[in-house]
């Protein structure tokens, strides 16, 4: 799985990704980890192929998630923030990361994300936990391909 490199990296052999390394300040901890994979906490992020990146995890090699940057979703997708969450301690002037995770399909068409249950990153000290948003608007499997926009309720609104 990873094992110690030299100081300040940490080298990762993966299945899907061969071996390569990372800088240790690089990880990112979630609390609690994804949900489905309590026991699994410590992942990097990994460029893919735009909008798309990869939640690898360095303790379970054979396990990477692939994600998307919430900011693609525009100013509909917005949410109260957890400012003052013991666990990530997001304060007011914190940068953050939201990642949302998505459910690739055989058929492309059929993909969808998850912006019901994003992963939000303080950025300050790479700490993050996957929240459940009370919000109707955002389901867990919105298509990615989708022609309306995140936050409508359905075709039938459109005028």
């Amino acid at each position: 799985m990873s094992e110690e490199g030299k100081k300040g990296t940490i080298q990762l052999h993966t299945s899907r990704f061969g071996d390569f390394e990372v800088e240790e300040s690089s990880v990112i901890s979630i609390i609690g980890g994804i949900i489905g994979f309590p026991g699994l906490t410590k992942f990097v992020m990994l460029d893919y192929n735009p909008p798309f990146s990869w939640l690898q995890s360095i303790e379970n090699s054979d396990l990477a998630f692939v994600v998307v940057n919430g900011a693609e979703f525009g100013d509909n997708y917005r949410f109260p923030l957890p400012i003052g969450d013991r666990d990530i301690d997001l304060k007011e002037d914190d940068d953050y990361a939201v990642i949302t995770l998505v459910s690739v399909r055989p058929d492309p068409s059929q993909t969808t994300v998850n912006l019901k249950a994003p992963v939000i990153v303080n950025l300050r000290n790479r700490i993050g936990r996957q929240f459940v948003l009370d919000d109707t608007r955002f389901p867990m499997r919105f298509p990615l391909w989708a022609s309306e926009e995140v936050g409508e309720s359905g075709p039938e609104d459109k005028k």
